[in-house]
């Protein structure tokens, strides 16, 4: 294994291309309504279309006519996630696998494994973590210290192997065992590229096609609010001049409602402050219709994420004038009484971006 690419890397850098194909598909069949029947002889897109109809990737081969199949599950709508996540996960089990395999061939099966070895393999930290029986990243940081899968220091390493010395000395896990430890890591890993990769890209593409100027969140310090100033996903044409503001938020029915709260927030805090400035959310996954009914009360749009060109040429439409793009005016404000009586604009609150970043995708 020459190439010692983490598997955040690999998968980084595979969701690349499957992203890529996913947009190239969304033009040729209509936002994933209409498949050509050129498609079904081309077996990658054939398999993602049906994977987004939810039919697992192991399957698939084994239906006589892939278009009967699509045609079978015509009222089920779309997942863009599911038709990613398919061939991602596979692709990385292949990976992972590799990446086990090698870490016990070259230790001979960890009974010659030396802190050196490690120190020079650190994309082989999530094997010995599963080896070694812990089984979050956290979870080994308080044995170990600091250490990642760039990058594991001398100290670290000598722990390292020490854990793993008293790990096979108890029974060494086979790799098969191995494998379905590291399916948490992987999970991890892949909703992080979902929000980060997938989702984002869409909506990225779907503003490009519509002449929309914008910035994503990397690209710009922060968007002015009442409370406190921080960075939406994208914010148009800029944070210093902004006309909207688009969030991108998958969820699930279990943490819908608390997706939601957060979400709102965030929309009165910059609308408040921006009160003809656009506010715009991008759903994918089971929304309960209560939350997002709530949320259309507060964003201008709550859309789905495969109608993303829609409200990009509403947002198009609004820079060019269209007063009645916009639907919600919020006035909101926050004053505090000073000691004379009279009311004085609250300070607002500092907050670093890093502070309320989403957990490690390692984890």
């Amino acid at each position: 294994m020459t190439d010692k690419q983490t598997i955040y890397e690999f998968a980084q850098k595979r969701m690349g291309a499957i992203v890529l194909t996913l947009l190239e598909l969304s033009q040729k069949t209509q936002n994933f309504t209409q498949p050509p029947d050129s498609v079904w002889s081309d077996a990658i897109r054939a398999e993602m279309l049906l994977c987004g109809k939810g039919y697992h990737i192991d399957d698939i081969t084994s239906y006589p006519s892939l278009q009967n199949a699509w045609l079978a599950r015509l009222a089920i709508p779309f997942s863009i996630e599911l038709a990613a996540t398919g061939t991602l996960y596979r692709q990385i089990k292949e990976f992972t696998n590799t990446l086990i395999r090698y870490a016990y061939s070259e230790t001979s099966n960890f009974k010659e494994i030396t802190p050196k070895w490690i120190y020079e393999n650190p994309h082989c930290l999530p094997v010995f973590m599963h080896v070694a029986g812990s089984f979050s990243k956290q979870e080994l940081k308080k044995q170990i210290g600091s250490a990642s899968d760039r990058s594991i220091s001398k100290p670290a390493s000598a722990k390292i192997a020490e854990l793993l010395k008293k790990a096979t000395e108890i029974g060494l896990p086979d790799p098969t065992r191995v494998s379905e430890r590291i399916k948490a890591t992987v999970e991890g890993i892949v909703r992080d590229l979902v929000g980060r990769l997938l989702l984002e890209q869409f909506v990225a593409s779907a503003l490009t096609r519509n002449n929309v100027p914008f910035m994503r969140e990397d690209e710009y310090k922060n968007l002015e609010g009442v409370i406190y100033d921080f960075r939406a996903d994208f914010v148009v044409p800029s944070a210093t001049d902004p006309m909207a503001f688009l969030e991108v938020r998958k969820s699930s029915s279990r943490h819908a409602s608390l997706y939601a709260k957060d979400k709102m927030f965030s929309a009165i805090n910059w609308k408040g402050r921006h009160q003809k400035c656009l506010g715009v959310l991008i759903v994918d996954g089971p929304w309960t219709d209560v939350t997002l009914k709530i949320m259309s009360r507060v964003f201008d749009y709550v859309v789905p994420l495969n109608q993303v060109d829609e409200v990009a040429a509403k947002i198009r439409a609004y820079l060019d004038g269209d007063s009645t793009v916009l639907q919600w005016l919020i006035h909101f404000k926050i004053m505090r009484i000073a000691a004379d009586g009279s009311l004085v604009a609250a300070d607002k609150v500092q907050i670093r971006p890093e502070e309320l970043k989403d957990v490690d995708a390692f984890d």
